[in-house]
Order: structure tokens, then sequence, then C-alpha cells
């Protein structure tokens, strides 16, 4: 059962999308130096490989315009700050034991690539907080695929509203944690989960009173574009 009676968790959005360019590895770089919690990434499959980026569009983060899925090989493509597109790997070898990391699956077809790819690093002590790796997706039903394959990372349903199946999904997912919209979010349903020892974490939070009453509220945390506004909180 997560342990977070009297934690408030601080996890940079897309490694700190406020700070410095989404999904970049100067964003994650940024952010492994600031006093946080955790990251969140988004990953897409391509050709075998497990890509770092959020939009089914090239156009916003690279200029190139067209589909991630229609590109013929995204490691030619750049980033608006002219870095390369960040696989996950690369992202696991800097990271890996020294801050944990929220994987949001954006699109991955094989699930088998993450689990390899997760399982071929060392094993992690056991974490007191958040999870080293935290499996998350608006796509529930992959999530449900992981659990039914064995997967052995936490996972997270992503909500934009209010769900409707929440007991068909804590007992088929059993979710470590349900990631909820800023702007559709039942106190009431946090107080539930909580009681059945699901943190509810909540993207994306901006503003310090915000965050501060969702604290109050029984929120276990947020993700946020400006984490080091957020580490503020008290």
């Amino acid at each position: 059962m997560p342990d977070f009676s009297e934690n408030f968790y601080i996890i940079g959005h897309r490694g700190a999308a406020g700070e410095r360019l989404e999904n970049s590895l100067e964003g994650f770089k940024h952010a492994l130096k600031l006093d946080i919690d955790a990251i969140e990434i988004d990953i897409r499959e391509h050709d075998s490989e497990l890509w770092i980026f959020h939009d089914r569009d090239l156009e916003r983060l690279t200029g190139t315009p067209g589909p991630f899925e229609g590109q013929a090989d995204p490691s030619a493509l750049r980033l608006r700050n002219g870095e390369p597109l960040p696989t996950l790997r690369a992202l696991l070898d800097l990271y890996w034991g020294r801050m944990p990391i929220n994987i949001e699956i954006k699109r991955v077809d094989n699930l088998n690539l993450l689990l390899d790819l997760l399982a071929g690093y060392p094993a992690l002590p056991e974490y007191k907080g958040l999870p080293w790796i935290l499996i998350s997706s608006f796509n529930h039903r992959a999530l449900l695929n992981l659990r039914e394959c064995g997967c052995p990372w936490p996972l997270a349903p992503i909500d934009s509203g209010i769900p409707l199946q929440v007991e068909s999904e804590l007992a088929r997912i059993q979710p470590w944690s349900w990631h909820f919209d800023n702007e559709y979010l039942d106190f009431d349903l946090v107080k539930q989960l909580r009681a059945r020892g699901v943190a509810s974490l909540v993207f994306t939070v901006n503003d310090i009173e915000r965050a501060q009453e969702l604290r109050r509220s029984g929120v276990a945390g947020i993700f946020t574009d400006y984490p080091s506004k957020m580490i503020q909180i008290d």
C-alpha cells in the first residue's frame, strides 16, 4: 500500500515543461538538479524503439509537419532546442536509481518493449513514497493488458474527467495511484481512493494556492510545469 500519509509529491510535468523544453534531455537534466520527487514523461513506439514525445503531430515540438508515426526515422528529427528526440533508454540511463519516473504511455502497441527494457536495469531498493517507476496512461486497456501479463511495476489510470467504473478498474488494474485533471476533480472520490490505499495525483497544477488546497483535501501530489516554483509549497 502506498505510504503517502505525510507526503505531498511534486512531479515535474514532461520534465519541467515551463522551465525547459518539454520532454528534452536538457529539461530532464535540469529537473534532476531540483529538490522534487519525480518527473513525468510520455512515450511512443516507432520501429521497436520507445521514444519520449508527447504529441501525435510533430509540428509544435520539432517544426516538422506530419504525424510522429509517419516519420521514417525519428532519430533524424530535432527538437526546437536543437536536440535529437530522446529515447526512453537514454532517460533510464540518466535517471535510474536517482529519481522516480512516471512513464505515461501515449501509444505503444508492443507493451513487451517497455517491460523488456525495464527488466534490463538493475534491481532498485524498495521505494518509500513514490515508486521508482510508475506506468500510467489514458488508455486503461493498455494498463489492464500490463496487469494481465504480470507487469511488476505500479500502474496508474489517467482520466480527463470523473471516472464512472472506479470499482471495476480498481479490481482489475489494481492501481498504485489515479491521475486526475485539475479541472475535473471529485474530492469525495479522492477520499474514497485514499481510504482504499490509492493515491490521487493531479495534473497540471502551476498555482501554489491551488496546490495547497489540493494538499489540504487529501491529494497526494501534483504534476507541474514549474517544479522550481512549486517546491516552495509547505
